[in-house]
């Protein structure tokens, strides 16, 4: 604009030659930057809608629909350093499902077990498919014990709820382990800790729930019977897991 201005000077003399030509051509430039800045800037927006959306796409489980494995040391590493919990659930000897009602079938009970898995402990925290059976809540401002009371409560469920259809019934159980994470515990850590927990707890009987910091109380188990255990009524004929 100042060459411009300056041809104009030479050329016309006159100010107001100069300033109808500034205004011209500000007008033109107006009309060509405006298109070009909304393009430029739709065109950005796109990207990081898209982008963001391929984001969370990459850290959702495409068949529950919850968080996945990848997402849960991301949201560990960025959420507080104190007063956290992992609880680890998994659906007991999920195998025999598929053996015998078919994968199609055993898909719509994971689906289910994490709606029922969502409606008892989504006001804990985060929850995430871990694994092909597993599931881990990561739970923030919440003691321990009010964790084991809710956990019990979703087993319980698990256990009077008919994963199939009246014709064909599917009955499954859980088993569960609770972490109480101390401050400035690696992810690796603390998910080794509530991994071990929710391994006592399948190994003394299934359908349980043990707590990393304390010792196991082993229930009296025959073959595939939970005769009696310390923080359940007897249980018999339980369901089977891989």
């Amino acid at each position: 604009m100042a060459a411009d201005s300056a041809l104009q000077l030479i050329a016309f003399g006159g100010w107001l030659d100069i300033l109808r030509s500034w205004v011209i051509t500000t007008g033109v430039i107006a009309l060509v930057a405006y298109p070009v800045g909304v393009y430029l800037g739709t065109t950005r927006l796109e990207h990081y809608r898209t982008k963001t959306k391929l984001i969370e796409q990459s850290l959702a489980d495409s068949l529950t629909g919850l968080r996945n494995r990848a997402s849960l040391p991301i949201d560990y590493d960025a959420g507080p350093e104190s007063d956290r919990l992992i609880i680890l659930l998994s659906l007991d000897r999920f195998k025999v499902v598929n053996e015998r009602h078919g994968h199609v079938i055993g898909d719509r009970v994971l689906i289910r077990s994490a709606r029922l898995i969502a409606e008892e402990l989504a006001n804990l925290g985060n929850i995430y498919r871990t694994d092909g059976t597993e599931f881990t809540v990561l739970a923030t401002g919440h003691t321990v014990a009010d964790a084991k009371a809710q956990v019990l409560a979703l087993l319980a469920r698990f256990e009077s709820t008919n994963f199939g259809t009246l014709e064909k019934p599917v009955c499954l159980t859980a088993s569960a382990g609770i972490a109480d994470v101390p401050s400035a515990t690696t992810f690796t850590m603390a998910f080794a800790a509530v991994d071990a927990a929710l391994e006592t707890a399948k190994a003394t009987g299934r359908s349980r729930v043990c707590l990393a910091s304390e010792p196991a109380t082993p229930g009296i188990v025959e073959g595939d019977e939970v005769i009696w255990s310390s923080d359940l009524s007897p249980h018999h004929g339980r369901a089977s897991h891989p």
